[in-house]
């Protein structure tokens, strides 16, 4: 899908409301949506859309009922959901589209549900193994619970991530464990950081594969990409939180391949598994890493960075789309669930 637009008058549409976070000490992860807004807002009004920006605070959404007030009085006819959740409450992703579905306004992206399961990693991995997706093994921690009985279930080298976090955050140079003498030290002070838990899983040392999709389902994978560590040398052997936001992170700059073959094949056959286990609509990435020859689903996102640097729309890019191509079918992809919802699931009444 490569339109030429350029040369035709945008068709008049209605308003779009596009969300974002909005808080006072953002983290550049939370504050990156404000600037993807700006783009797609651009890009939006191409299409011949009316965009109103709206900015979701902590205070707004600690009101249900002002949140509704707020995204229903424009009688906007699609909502464009670039948010993403406040650097301390990463659930209010979930409760914000609860809202908006309750209103029953069409809106971007995954349901509440996909979020809300996909934002745990214990729950993605539990609906993974349930539907036969391969994960790594793993076993989630709480304040309270010995260090050991990691190894009582997993061998070293451990990977260590908070349970309910997204954007790599809290994701460093501590998060490979590869020593017992280690352990407890690198735990302990990850559930001081995250008491609400973190995850704990076998480390896989191989290629690490990504894969963006859009569609409603069935799916239709829009590009692959592969990153091999085994040729990078002197840096981490995974992606940390600085390597996504950090211009001064030797990884910043990292531009992952096309990857093509077999092992893109089947890791195409796995993000669409693995979106049909955890219920994902509109668009989402699934990230894969290697080990023994195997690929493992190690991460779904549900609500990934949109910014025109970032891995989705690169993606795009690399398969032919426009921007105002990706842009435009994921509010269609919105519009089209919503006429699903309206008729009972069907495409059309």
């Amino acid at each position: 899908m490569n339109s030429d637009h350029s040369s035709e008058p945008p068709q008049k549409r209605g308003t779009i409301l596009a969300v974002a976070a909005l808080e006072q000490e953002g983290r550049p992860d939370v504050t990156d949506a404000l600037q993807t807004r700006e783009w797609v807002s651009k890009i939006l009004e191409q299409a011949g859309w009316h965009v109103l920006p709206v900015d979701i605070t902590p205070k707004l959404l600690s009101s249900t009922e002002r949140t509704a007030s707020i995204i229903r009085s424009p009688g906007a006819e699609c909502i464009f959901n670039l948010f993403e959740g406040f650097g301390s409450d990463s659930g209010a992703e979930h409760r914000f589209m609860a809202i908006v579905e309750k209103e029953g306004i069409p809106c971007t992206g995954n349901p509440a549900s996909a979020l809300k399961a996909c934002l745990s990693k214990g729950m993605t991995a539990e609906r993974l193994t349930q539907n036969k997706v391969p994960v790594p093994g793993g076993i989630t921690l709480f304040p309270g619970l010995t260090p050991s009985v990691i190894l009582e279930k997993l061998r070293l080298p451990v990977f260590l991530k908070p349970l309910s976090e997204d954007g790599s955050v809290g994701i460093n140079g501590g998060s490979l464990v590869e020593k017992t003498e280690q352990l407890e030290e690198a735990v302990l002070s990850r559930l001081a950081d995250f008491p609400g838990g973190i995850r704990a899983e076998e480390f896989l040392p191989g290629r690490e594969y990504s894969v963006s999709c859009m569609g409603n389902g069935p799916y239709r994978p829009v590009g692959v990409s592969v990153i091999d560590y085994g040729n990078m040398e002197g840096c981490l052997q995974y992606l940390d939180y600085g390597s996504k936001w950090d211009p001064e992170s030797p990884l910043y700059d990292l531009t992952p391949k096309k990857a093509e073959g077999e092992k893109a094949r089947l890791a195409r056959e796995l993000a669409d598994s693995a979106g049909k286990a955890l219920g994902c609509r509109g668009y989402f990435r699934v990230d894969l890493r290697e080990k023994d020859d195997k690929l493992f689903v190690i991460d779904v996102n549900p609500n990934p960075d949109l910014s025109t640097s970032g891995g989705f729309m690169r993606q795009c890019r690399e398969s032919g789309m426009s921007e105002l191509d990706a842009v435009s079918e994921i509010v269609e992809l919105a519009l089209e669930k919503a006429r699903r919802g309206a008729c009972g699931g069907k495409s059309s009444c």
